[in-house]
């Protein structure tokens, strides 16, 4: 069982991105909910990798083009927590 959780900036990025975005989040979200954080990881739509740098220790995912999230897991205990820290045009 896998649960997705949202920080406050995550919230606030939410508010400013384009609808069609929030779609392909609100995707990526279920597939994490219902089909579990492997299956996300298997679809190489999302090149999903960890990251480097100040941002070492996080992960982030390709929603299109330059439009990512960036988040952290959690398996601290059986429920994998994945934290949402914010969604971003990110700029390559």
């Amino acid at each position: 069982m896998s649960i997705v959780i949202l920080s406050k900036v995550a919230q606030k990025d939410l508010k400013k991105i384009p609808s069609y975005i929030l779609v392909m989040f609100d995707l990526w979200i279920e597939i994490i909910e219902t089909d579990g954080y492997q299956a996300m990881q298997m679809i190489r739509g999302y090149r999903d990798h960890s990251l480097k740098g100040k941002l070492q220790g996080f992960r982030s995912s390709s929603l299109i083009k330059n439009w990512r999230i960036i988040y952290m897991k959690n398996e601290a205990t059986n429920i994998l927590t994945v934290e949402v820290l914010e969604i971003n045009n990110h700029d390559y």
